[in-house]
């Protein structure tokens, strides 16, 4: 059986809410329609630029995937190279052996051709991968405006 009490009607709401947005005044009393439309237009807001922040977010990380998928492409295919370098080390030192010439120089690019292989497989040349050769680069000249001044 539904109960008899009576129930309280709705205390009404103060006039200022520290929530709602401050309304321009226009000297009459804001209705609580309007002020329930500029909480839904604030509250519509917000979500719009949360919306914007989690697209921003989503592409971000679409882009980061994407740099790392390249990356890992990238990576495969230096070290399907390096794999058939090798292989054409091995042979080379191989005709090498069988014909007695040059087995120092297939040697060198074989162990090159390795230290390639391993460095891409674990991160890290191994220590006794020969070193690179300098890289020397041009020397840089003036132009012939800017020469130092001749002494007086």
């Amino acid at each position: 059986m539904p109960s008899r009490r009576h129930t309280k009607s709705p205390s009404p709401r103060p006039a200022s809410e520290p929530s709602a947005p401050a309304a321009p005044t226009s000297g009459r009393p804001q209705t609580n329609v309007e002020r329930d439309l500029e909480r839904f237009a604030a509250a519509l807001k917000e979500t719009e630029k949360a919306e914007k922040v989690a697209r921003e977010r989503e592409a971000t990380q679409k882009a980061e995937a994407a740099r790392k998928a390249d990356e890992a492409s990238a990576h495969a295919t230096s070290l399907a190279a390096a794999q058939r370098e090798l292989k054409r080390a091995v042979e080379a030192v191989r005709h090498a052996k069988e014909s007695g010439r040059g087995r120092a120089e297939a040697d060198a690019a074989w162990k090159v051709a390795k230290a390639k292989v391993i460095e891409l497989e674990t991160g890290t040349a191994p220590a006794w991968a020969p070193k690179p050769p300098p890289v020397e680069e041009p020397p840089v000249e003036e132009p012939d405006g800017e020469s130092e001044p001749a002494p007086d």
